[in-house]
């Protein structure tokens, strides 16, 4: 009896450990309405930037599974809701969120006072085009189904160009297989700094095909749009695999000042009488102690970059810019020369699925200018299947 009884106890422990393991990568959770408590139906559930999305049931509870590595943002939004975002993990799920949804009367108020152009799209629609979904080859592929939901604020005072949107844009890109719903949260083009910035929070969902040839020209197209991209060189810092993935670095770190250094711990005019030093070498003090403390110097480690603090969370900072090459002969790829600047020289966090954060901080310039946009732009659990 002991002997069955104890067999049946491994039993039980297996399969609670099977099934501890299978729900490793599912998120679960309950969505309230926060005035009365009341669970919230159809609302939706996902990982910012990536294919992993669902809805809530009847009851407000939601399943997420498949949960990638790496850290993300989960949102929860709703129409007539503040869209909810907080940081998830796959290295620490939580078991169950409880999560709590506030109206957003304020927000609805604001967007429906707040004068906008009627003729905004046939105005300034091929800027927002150009500008955020962009002028490579794939961008004629793409198309915004729902473009009357955009609204666009001109301000003269400032010379900037501001587009909101009322419900999430319906994005088709049929050069990389993709159906979008992105949330736009902000974009501003500034005519004046001729810098253009926007972010938002996109779902990715794969277009259906029963089309062999349709699904290999779709992954041949995402591999060319992830090669030499910003989330490929995240991912590529992150490993410690820069030049292994075919990218090289430069950028300035500054550098003491030795001979400086030294000429003030000899050299105090105060103390010493200027006929017991030779004019020669006077001049040669007063030029030294004229010049800066530091020298800009242009090194090309790319572990530079990055410092790993004690929590292991990945962060990256440099000077000025950073400039960032990319090749692949053997794809076919022309080298390219793109460069990251860090708009307030603040350090950013760089995950393991090539995420950065915050995004705010980082102006792309040069060649990411002009590929880092809609056209191009890829889940972040999108894996690379074949070689490069």
């Amino acid at each position: 009896m002991k002997k069955v009884l104890s067999v049946l106890i491994t039993l039980i422990f297996s399969l609670f450990c099977f099934i501890a393991g299978a729900q490793n990568n599912v998120l679960t959770g309950i969505i309230k309405d926060s005035a009365n408590g009341k669970p919230l139906a159809g609302v939706s559930v996902f990982l910012n930037g990536t294919t992993k999305g669902t809805v809530s049931r009847n009851d407000g509870s939601f399943v997420l599974q498949g949960f990638p590595q790496g850290q993300y943002q989960l949102i929860i939004s709703a129409i007539g809701y503040q869209t909810y975002v907080t940081e998830v993990s796959s290295h620490n799920l939580s078991s169950s969120l409880k999560i709590t949804l506030h109206t957003a009367a304020d927000e609805l108020a604001a967007i429906t006072i707040e004068p906008y152009l009627k003729d905004g799209w046939s105005k300034y629609g091929k800027t927002f085009l150009q500008c955020f979904i962009g002028t490579t080859d794939n961008a004629s592929s793409c198309t915004i189904k729902n473009k009357n939901v955009l609204r666009f604020h001109f301000y003269l005072k400032s010379n900037k160009l501001t587009v909101t949107a009322i419900e999430p844009l319906l994005i088709e890109n049929k050069a990389l297989g993709y159906e979008l719903e992105y949330r736009l949260e902000r974009f501003v083009c500034d005519y004046a700094n001729h810098i253009v910035s926007y972010y938002g929070y996109p779902l990715f969902r794969d277009m259906p095909t029963d089309d062999d040839f349709k699904k290999k020209k779709w992954e041949l197209n995402r591999q060319l749009a992830y090669m030499g991209s910003m989330m490929h060189f995240m991912r590529s810092l992150y490993s410690h695999k820069v030049k292994e993935e075919g990218f090289l670095v430069k950028y300035k770190v500054p550098v003491p000042n030795v001979e400086k250094q030294r000429v003030k711990a000899i050299y105090h005019p105060n103390n010493i009488p200027k006929d017991s030093i030779p004019i020669d070498t006077l001049h040669h003090y007063w030029e030294v102690l004229r010049e800066p403390d530091y020298y800009m110097q242009t090194v090309t480690d790319p572990d530079g970059l990055l410092t790993i603090q004690q929590d292991q969370t990945h962060v990256m900072y440099f000077v000025d810019d950073c400039t960032v090459i990319y090749g692949n002969p053997k794809r076919g790829i022309a080298y390219t020369e793109s460069s990251i600047r860090l708009m307030n020289q603040r350090p950013i966090a760089i995950d393991e699925n090539g995420n950065y954060y915050p995004q705010a901080e980082i102006l792309n310039l040069q060649n990411w200018s002009i590929t880092e946009n809609m056209s191009n732009l890829l889940p972040r659990d999108y894996n690379i299947d074949a070689p490069f």
